[in-house]
């Protein structure tokens, strides 16, 4: 089945959840801008503390939602890789339309795909939040392989009774309660880019990593500094006790504090 015929089996009934919708704020006199990219079943509105943050600082910020989030598992089945990225770069050309200077941020797969973003349009700043290059769980890199018998992995995982949050309740049952392995098959694609991009970043790079994420190991910091040797400068920070959704969890002001503090280094 081409990509062109699952785009056309997406359900008449699909419906975005409006707390998924993107955001842009654009300050008066902003001179700068930042894309804001999320995570691998992500929405952008888990950017929206650190993107009100940089707002305040003066920077116009656009966060993007990824085709087939924030809506429901068919949607996101239909979509991959290119999909992704593909509306990453569109949001950049959109912010340099408007800005000379445009600076990239992004939480896990976004991270990677902001390294991709940053490396083609050669980004001044690249801020990444739990990047995913590195992960705890090696099943990972099995995941083209299973895909191909499994796309999904039916774990039935009940929600968890410590997700108060309203919006991921009710996205919970299509993108966490089971494991969506051609979903993390398409990111395994991204990674090997992003990867391989390390070596021709040249942005100045700021890396936060959590002490106690259990997606993301806090080593990611040191990976990705012996990979990106040309970078313009690299700083890194691991958040003792924080978790891999640090950048919208109990911990949200304080990495948005560290993150605006380096952006307004000179």
């Amino acid at each position: 089945m081409s990509k062109l015929d699952r785009l056309f089996q997406t359900k008449a009934i699909t419906r975005l959840v409006p707390e998924a919708r993107p955001f842009r704020t654009d300050p008066a006199g902003a001179k700068e801008a930042v894309l804001l990219l999320h995570g691998f079943t992500g929405i952008p509105r888990e950017l929206s503390i650190v993107g009100a943050s940089l707002a305040e600082a003066g920077y116009a910020v656009l966060a993007p939602r990824y085709p087939g989030h924030g809506t429901d598992r068919a949607d996101f089945m239909a979509t991959g890789a290119e999909d992704w990225v593909r509306r990453a770069i569109d949001s950049y050309l959109d912010l340099r339309a408007d800005y000379e200077s445009v600076h990239v941020l992004g939480h896990s797969m976004g991270g990677l795909i902001a390294t991709i973003v940053a490396v083609t349009f050669n980004a001044p700043r690249l801020v990444l939040l739990a990047p995913a290059f590195t992960f705890h769980n090696a099943a990972v890199a099995l995941s083209p392989l299973v895909a191909v018998f499994t796309p999904v992995l039916k774990k039935k995982r009940p929600l968890p009774e410590s997700e108060t949050d309203p919006v991921r309740r009710q996205l919970f049952a299509d993108y966490w309660a089971d494991d969506l392995v051609a979903g993390v098959a398409q990111l395994r694609r991204i990674l090997k880019e992003a990867r391989k991009d390390l070596a021709r970043l040249h942005s100045r790079v700021l890396l936060l990593a959590g002490g106690a994420d259990e997606t993301v190991p806090a080593s990611v910091a040191r990976y990705v500094e012996q990979r990106a040797r040309g970078a313009a400068s690299f700083e890194s920070k691991v958040l003792a006790g924080a978790g891999h959704l640090f950048p919208f969890d109990e911990r949200a002001a304080e990495a948005s504090a560290l993150v605006t503090g380096w952006m307004a280094k000179p």
